[in-house]
């Protein structure tokens, strides 16, 4: 009969989340957040914010919404069920185990072969993370294809999530809270209290780089899981390092000295791995965009002469205008674009285009109704974020 009730408190990426356990299943359920947990929330966000930097200009309706990502970047940590057992549940989509299967530097890249060698549930409980980011991927260029940029937008918001966690040591270990080698709860020492605004958040840094279409995603996706994986020991000896400099014997909070001395041994694979996960996440994302067909595998649109570099609106010709002039712009990208015209107070008075449009030079001529009293009028662009509007005068 369980009679125990046990509150436990997590301060990790689900900061302060509380919940009531029966105590028999209080381990198990410390073991499955934790693992479920990727970088701390924080780590999350700069990872999402920053990644724009690496983006080419091409891609300005992705660069100029970096607060978006941000605010979207643990989206998927609060989809999390735990009472979702399934093998494309939200919960093992957030690491990879890998180190768990024998001879894993040659793992099976197939989900399927994967799963027929070991069993699902061997498979579950070890992560999905690579075959759900590709899922993601996939989805992100179908949502590109069809110019739907809000939900493109929060699938890219998820991509670098599961990009973040893949490039997190402790996610890609079935050691991944110590539990094996004495240095249990070093997984939100590390990922959360040491890169919280307390500690080393504000050290994390980025430098702009390159972005490369990926071909092969998958083999991609598993080498810098491997990558990743070969660093899990410097953090566990790292903890070790830090508990003997500081003195603390690993019960209660650990003291400011621990984490200076866990900061000074993992500094350099923790400011690489942030740097590796938002190169390889812009690298997906702008795979995605060529794949969609919105730029090139150069990172140049086909069509160099006509297509432009930036959006913009120009203004009408003639203004003042009796009945028709003529409205051009210009976009960059293609997608769902809406050009409308109102009234001085603000009153819908045409809806000039409406449709999924490709990139390049548009023009579009504006016939004023016999109803539309002489005035000032407005004509505003829209696609996806971006909003232009300019002022014409209609004189009859």
């Amino acid at each position: 009969m369980q009679s125990i009730i046990t509150i436990i408190t997590f301060n990790s990426k689900k900061s302060m989340r509380r919940l009531i356990l029966p105590a028999a299943l209080l381990l198990a359920v410390c073991v499955m957040f934790l693992e479920a947990s990727g970088w701390g929330w924080n780590t999350h966000r700069f990872i999402n914010r920053t990644v724009v930097y690496h983006l080419p200009n091409r891609m300005m309706l992705f660069i100029q919404d970096s607060s978006f990502f941000a605010a979207h970047a643990h989206d998927a940590d609060v989809r999390v069920d735990y009472g979702d057992t399934s093998l494309y549940a939200e919960r093992p989509r957030h690491f990879m185990d890998i180190d768990d299967y024998p001879n894993f530097h040659n793992l099976t890249r197939s989900l399927d072969t994967l799963i027929m060698q070991y069993g699902w549930e061997r498979v579950k409980a070890n992560g999905t993370n690579p075959w759900a980011t590709v899922w993601n991927y996939d989805s992100l260029v179908a949502q590109l294809s069809r110019g739907d940029w809000n939900q493109a937008k929060l699938t890219a918001s998820d991509l670098g999530h599961y990009v973040g966690d893949a490039h997190q040591p402790l996610h890609n270990t079935r050691n991944y809270n110590g539990q094996y080698t004495n240095n249990y709860g070093i997984h939100s020492r590390y990922e959360s209290t040491m890169l919280s605004p307390t500690y080393y958040l504000s050290h994390l840094t980025l430098t702009p780089d390159t972005t490369y279409y990926i071909a092969d995603r998958i083999n991609y996706i598993f080498d810098y899981i491997i990558h990743t994986n070969s660093y899990v020991d410097t953090v566990l000896q790292a903890d070790t390092y830090a508990k003997i400099v500081s003195g603390w014997n690993g019960s209660g909070t650990a003291p400011a000295s621990y984490y200076n001395a866990l900061w000074l041994k993992t500094r350099g694979i923790t400011l690489e791995q942030v740097q590796r996960a938002t190169e390889s996440l812009a690298s997906l994302w702008y795979s995605a965009w060529i794949d969609a067909g919105l730029i090139s595998t150069t990172g140049v649109l086909p069509a160099v002469a006509t297509v432009p570099s930036e959006f913009s609106l120009s203004q009408n010709y003639p203004n003042p205008f009796n009945p028709s002039t003529t409205i051009s712009y210009r976009l960059p990208v293609g997608g769902t674009v809406s050009l409308k015209v109102y009234s001085a107070d603000g009153k819908e008075v045409a809806v000039l285009v409406n449709e999924n449009q490709s990139a390049g030079e548009h023009t579009v001529q504006f016939t004023a109704s016999g109803s539309l009293a002489s005035g000032v009028y407005f004509y505003r662009l829209r696609l996806g974020n971006f909003s232009q509007t300019k002022k014409f005068v209609l004189m009859k």
